[in-house]
């Protein structure tokens, strides 16, 4: 009984091991930024205990959950040179989101390494928009990359298409504008 409980609170743990090691990894950020484990265990017990109770299962995971994160992201932030604060809410919200699949391997991949394929030998469709090759070979590495931007470079060369793509090109929030049709579903926030 204590066991089918226990994996019961399994979400909680994953959330609390992918905290650890981004955690562990701000050493190699910076050799001044060591966190024990203990500290972080006892971090970790300190929010199970204190943390909003519920009866509802469900809901105490969401509390817990919701707790050690920002409990966590608020001790460490005290300890972080300011640089480095925003690098660390990007690597811990980046985390969670590959943790729960929200971030799929390859479009990860392609946002640390880029396209392996070399496009330079490609025509540019979109250079009577200001698109230069760089960014022409760019795009179709997004289109080897993931499914989702399938047609994403033909869609820039389309002259329909092109004035809502630099309009969310400068824009200050992008992610608040509206995406040309054939992507506004299949894109994700990442």
């Amino acid at each position: 009984m204590i066991n089918e409980n226990r994996e019961l609170y399994r979400p909680v743990a994953r959330r609390g091991s992918v905290l650890y090691f981004v955690i562990a990894d701000l050493a190699l950020i910076d050799p001044m930024y060591q966190y024990s484990l203990e500290f972080f265990g006892r971090l970790f017990n300190r929010r199970l205990e204190k943390s909003q109770k519920s009866p509802d299962l469900d809901t105490r995971i969401g509390i817990l959950q919701d707790d050690v994160t920002s409990s966590f992201y608020t001790n460490i932030c005290r300890g972080l040179f300011e640089k480095d604060k925003l690098l660390y809410s990007f690597l811990n919200t980046a985390s969670i989101l590959r943790r729960s699949g929200a971030i799929s391997a390859s479009e990860w991949a392609f946002y640390l390494r880029g396209s392996t394929t070399d496009f330079s030998s490609f025509k540019n469709e979109a250079s009577e928009h200001g698109i230069t090759d760089a960014l022409w070979a760019k795009l179709l590495g997004l289109e080897e990359a993931h499914f989702a931007f399938k047609g994403i470079a033909k869609s820039w060369a389309d002259p329909a298409d092109i004035t809502n793509w630099k309009r969310l090109f400068v824009a200050d929030d992008p992610a608040k504008l509206q995406w040309p049709a054939q992507f506004e579903d299949s894109l994700t926030a990442f």
